[in-house]
């Protein structure tokens, strides 16, 4: 896969309170800028953990660990697409 560094500045203040050389906030850093891509509707959420490296319900579960949620819109909406799938499990196979 073809890889490009991204260099970003942080401000002053949170220098010290980053591990730079702490391989596990490379892999954070990574999922969250997975995440938003993802969230944006740039990328789905299965590319993004494709990407990752991992499958997306670990991604999912991953995200909602660090506070980034998967369902960003109404209760109510997800409330009537969780009726709709049980719906649809209730109903025979054609």
């Amino acid at each position: 896969m073809l890889s490009r560094k991204l260099e970003i500045e942080i401000p002053g203040a949170i220098v010290g309170y980053l591990p730079f050389d702490d391989e596990k906030m490379k892999v954070r850093m990574e999922r969250l800028l997975l995440a938003d891509l993802a969230r944006q509707g740039i990328i789905s959420f299965g590319k993004a953990a494709e990407v990752a490296g991992v499958d997306k319900m670990t991604f999912i579960t991953e995200m909602g660990h660090m506070g980034v949620p998967y369902f960003d819109g109404p209760v109510s909406e997800v409330l009537r697409d969780a009726e709709t799938v049980a719906q649809t499990m209730k109903a025979p196979l054609q």
